[in-house]
């Protein structure tokens, strides 16, 4: 049986010499902390304004159907001098 030796591999050899980098216990900590009173503050925002509202409602249902409305009138608009263009 042949033994199969590989030569040493330059790039294997630099990333072997690397260290891990893993934050601190204690900066880990703090980190925590700091995101978990960020969340908390977001929370309490939250509930502070509540649900959106019946105004927040009717904007959702109007946008879309003046959008519509709007793209109606230009659509018959461009019919319109179409016609008077070819004098239908």
């Amino acid at each position: 049986m042949t033994e199969h030796i590989t030569p040493p591999d330059d790039l294997l050899t630099a990333m072997a010499a690397l260290g891990s980098h893993e934050p601190s216990p204690s900066r880990d900590a703090l980190l925590r902390a700091r995101c978990r009173a960020l969340l908390a503050a977001s929370r309490r925002r939250e509930a502070f304004r509540g649900e959106p509202g019946w105004r927040f409602a009717i904007g959702l249902a109007l946008g879309p159907a003046v959008v519509g409305v709007l793209c109606a009138v230009y659509l018959f608009e461009v019919i319109t001098r179409a016609m008077q263009l070819y004098r239908f």
